[in-house]
């Protein structure tokens, strides 16, 4: 096999430097990162893609329906979230009905970086058509309880780690590492909340890893993507920076509060939730067996 040119590997390093200067890199502990519904990757939390990983590799030729995987979008509490605060607060109903109700998709600073709103409920209250926008009836949460994307997610999730546990994890030979944009609370505290590589952190923490390196995008480069999605958020297409890394001491500046449909309380309780849940605490609250 012929030796890349001097010029091609010129170029390759060229094409890494411009992507890495997309964004920020951060190395960062699985303690500290969440998905964008507060399931952490780490193993004192739970993560429903975390959980299908281990349940597989326990036992690869288990039946999907017997999974905590498929239980737990099959529970009827899973399975009548409508909106955030719903998923974020499936253990504690009381929490569930206070507040301003978020739609999926959505959160207190902005609706961008989540591609929100999105869901059947929303979609059932204003006429619009997001089931799709991930793909064809891709989006798990979608409709919650919906087994075409449960079994396509299984699928693509197994793929993916046979592939990650026979082979060498390169990202950065690929550029391709996972995205993250970060909470930072008052006293400093910093909660990853991925943007995307959902899978790859499920299948890595399971593998043992105890950090990843992560990109940070820029509010540029996520403006850029934003362009070519097919959002329907009222909002221009444009993300901020402070979209990107939220501070708990802008909260007058998060969208929601600024336009006066939250208040800051409000949006802090979805802030502060991040931080304080991951997963487990839902898990153990619908009765289903962690795995892990």
């Amino acid at each position: 096999m012929q030796a890349p040119s001097l010029f091609h590997r010129i170029r390759s390093v060229a094409d890494s430097v411009r992507y890495v200067s997309a964004g920020t890199l951060k190395r960062l502990p699985f303690e500290s990162i969440t998905n964008e519904f507060a399931f952490s990757f780490a193993a004192g939390g739970w993560n429903y893609f975390r959980s299908l990983v281990a349940e597989y590799d326990k036992d690869p030729d288990i039946d999907l329906d017997k999974t905590t995987f498929f239980r737990f979008f099959q529970h009827e509490r899973v399975k009548s979230v409508r909106y955030l605060n719903d998923l974020l607060f499936l253990h504690d109903p009381a929490r569930q009905r206070r507040g301003f109700k978020f739609y999926l998709g959505t959160y207190p600073w902005g609706d961008n970086v989540g591609g929100g709103p999105w869901g059947h409920y929303h979609d059932s209250l204003t006429g619009k058509n997001t089931r799709d926008l991930y793909g064809y009836r891709n989006n798990i949460w979608y409709q919650p309880g919906d087994r075409r994307p449960i079994e396509l997610e299984w699928s693509k999730t197994v793929r993916m780690y046979e592939s990650l546990k026979s082979h060498r994890y390169r990202p950065f030979r690929y550029r391709d590492l996972p995205e993250v944009t970060l909470l930072v609370r008052r006293d400093g505290v910093i909660r990853a909340m991925r943007y995307n590589g959902q899978h790859r952190m499920s299948i890595l923490s399971q593998l043992g890893h105890r950090k990843i390196t992560a990109l940070v995008p820029s509010a540029r480069s996520m403006t850029e993507s934003l362009a070519t999605f097919p959002t329907v958020t009222d909002l221009p297409k444009i993300v901020y920076a402070h979209e990107v890394i939220v501070r708990e001491t802008d909260v007058e500046r998060w969208h929601y509060v600024k336009q006066g449909l939250c208040t800051p309380d409000e949006a802090l309780d979805i802030f502060h939730a991040v931080f304080e849940l991951n997963g487990r605490e839902r898990i153990t609250a619908l009765g289903l067996p962690s795995v892990y």
